[in-house]
């Protein structure tokens, strides 16, 4: 009885050395992915179109934290935040964006285009802006709240 108990913990032992090896390895790809997409963004992508390039370029990183949160494609979450705050993309009357919304839009994503255009298609259906938003952030893998 005590030898079969023994082998027992030991495959137990082992099966929880493999998830946490596993969780580990793909926290720390998560981690690495995250980085670039940080440095793909700061200083590089402005914030606010309104203020000069030096000061807009410089963000605080919570909100880098928040745009780059989840993705496994680094350049994504900088390219739609980009694409949205120059223009390219209209809520409703407007192109113009407060960058928190753009935030709100692009956080995670690992594919801008397939975010933008899951958003304009929900604005050509009469979807609310802030409603678009997170439909559109949850066909993707994360919500942000």
């Amino acid at each position: 009885m005590p030898i079969r108990r023994s082998k027992l913990l030991v495959r137990i032992l082992s099966a929880v050395s493999i998830l946490f090896g596993l969780f580990f390895t793909q926290s720390a790809m998560a981690s690495e992915h995250e980085t670039a997409c940080k440095d793909h963004i700061q200083n590089k992508i402005a914030w606010d179109s309104n203020s000069p390039y030096e000061r807009s370029s410089k963000w605080e990183q919570a909100n880098l934290e928040r745009l780059c949160k989840g993705t496994k494609n680094p350049k994504e979450p900088g390219e739609c935040f980009h694409k949205v705050m120059t223009g390219h993309v209209k809520w409703g009357a407007s192109d113009k964006w407060e960058w928190k919304n753009a935030i709100g839009l692009c956080a995670g994503t690992d594919n801008s285009d397939e975010r933008i255009s899951c958003f304009k298609g929900r604005i050509e259906t009469g979807e609310k802006w802030d409603a678009a938003i997170l439909q559109c952030q949850s066909s993707g893998k994360i919500v942000i709240r």
